[in-house]
């Protein structure tokens, strides 16, 4: 008997190597939303304190120069902030937009393997015809067998 050989094997194969890329890529765009999530919460954190820290300085007795430097280091903080935001933002797109793709390339590989499965048992039901065949001819011959021996 042949062994069973799938034609679009290699299209198969190559179906899975890019389904496995596409996933790999989408788990990198999530690792990085959370590492920015994380500076984000850092970034929001440093802000409460110096904003504390500004307020506790004007209260007592402080000079300009510091509650200038409070203000700059805060407002730039504010920028950080927004910007984080906005890699946020963009890295949620750019995950929609992979989650999209690992799906239709799902999808794709789904249709091989359903082919595939098919035609494995295609060739299944051949092979069971022809041993079911060759029982038959086996059959036939000893029954043919036993009426030349009874005359």
């Amino acid at each position: 008997m042949k062994k069973f050989r799938f034609k679009l094997e290699t299209v198969l194969n190559v179906k899975e190597q890019k389904e496995e890329l596409l996933k790999t890529e989408l788990l990198k765009l999530q690792a990085q939303k959370i590492e920015q999530e994380q500076m984000l919460k850092e970034i929001k954190e440093k802000r409460a304190y110096f904003s504390r820290q500004k307020s506790d300085e004007s209260k007592g007795i402080t000079d300009i120069q510091s509650l200038i430097y409070f203000e700059q280091y805060i407002s730039s903080l504010l920028i950080k902030i927004d910007n984080t935001k906005n890699k946020i933002k963009e890295l949620e797109k750019q995950a929609d937009i992979k989650r999209v793709e690992v799906v239709e390339a799902s999808r794709e590989k789904k249709v091989f393997e359903k082919l595939k499965k098919k035609e494995f048992e295609e060739f299944e039901k051949a092979i069971l015809y022809n041993e079911q065949k060759v029982l038959d001819e086996i059959a036939v011959n000893k029954f043919n067998r036993k009426e030349q021996h009874s005359y």
